[in-house]
Parts: C-alpha cells; structure tokens; sequence
C-alpha cells in the first residue's frame, strides 16, 4: 500500500519531521494531527497522535477525484477534526493540479467558509453519483 504523508491543518504550531515529509500540527489539546493519502485505497486519513481518527472517500476519475464521504471516528468527533483532514485534502489536490467533484455535505461546508478553495470545485459536476457509490451504498460503519 503507498502512503504519503500531508501537511495537517496549521492549529497552533506545526513542527516538520525532516525525515520524512510529515508535517505534524498541534491542536489546542496538543494533539498530534496528520493527513496521509492511500491512493492506491482512495482515501485519505487523518491521524491524531498516530491513532485512525477519520477518512474520506474518493473515487479516481482520471484528472478529477470524486469525493463522496467523509468518517470521523466516534471518539473524535465534536473536535472539528474534519476541518483538519479538509484542509489537508484539498492543499493536496492543489498541488497535485486535480480537479473535485464533491458529493460530500462536510467538504461543501468546509469550501463554503473557506472560498480559496472553490476554484479546486469542477462547476460542472454530474447530476447525480457515479455508480458505484449512490448513497446506499456510501454509509460507513466502524
């Protein structure tokens, strides 16, 4: 499985592991805090002190990714730890020059109160989700 490290969200500090290329952000807990994208899987995760706190999920469309929920772990919520993994994706996909299709109400709510990201948004998104991941199908249980 290929793994690559990504920036988390810049909460209070941020310290680079010059290792690797990790970079590690504190929250006001002083929680460690970090996004790893598995591509060949289709998501990215976030990682708070190195335990699984919360994902999302795409599908690859070539020049887009198609993002269709997000999980955050019961004993993380309420936390706003899912801002933190929206910030890591998207600076991702920036980088990467990849176009969004969003089918997921936390990455719509996330890019409607942070506008620098609506240009990574395709405006012209399909009417409805590809096939593979209606929404009966796009529940996860943990």
């Amino acid at each position: 499985m290929h793994q690559e490290p990504l920036p988390a969200d810049d909460l209070a500090t941020g310290e680079r592991n010059m290792g690797t290329d990790t970079h590690t952000a504190k929250s006001r807990a002083d929680q460690a805090l970090e996004v790893v994208h598995h591509p060949d899987d289709r998501f990215y995760e976030l990682l708070a002190d190195g335990q699984f706190a919360g994902l999302i999920v795409y599908e690859d469309a070539g020049d887009r990714y198609v993002f269709t929920h997000t999980f955050i772990a019961e004993g993380f919520r309420g936390r706003g730890l899912s801002w933190t993994l929206m910030h890591g994706v998207l600076e991702d996909v920036k980088k990467r020059h990849i176009a969004v299709t969003n089918y997921c109400p936390v990455l719509d709510r996330f890019v409607e109160k942070n506008p620098e990201y609506a240009t990574l948004i395709d405006s012209d998104k399909p009417e409805s989700q590809p096939q593979g991941n209606r929404s009966d199908s796009s529940t996860t249980h943990m």
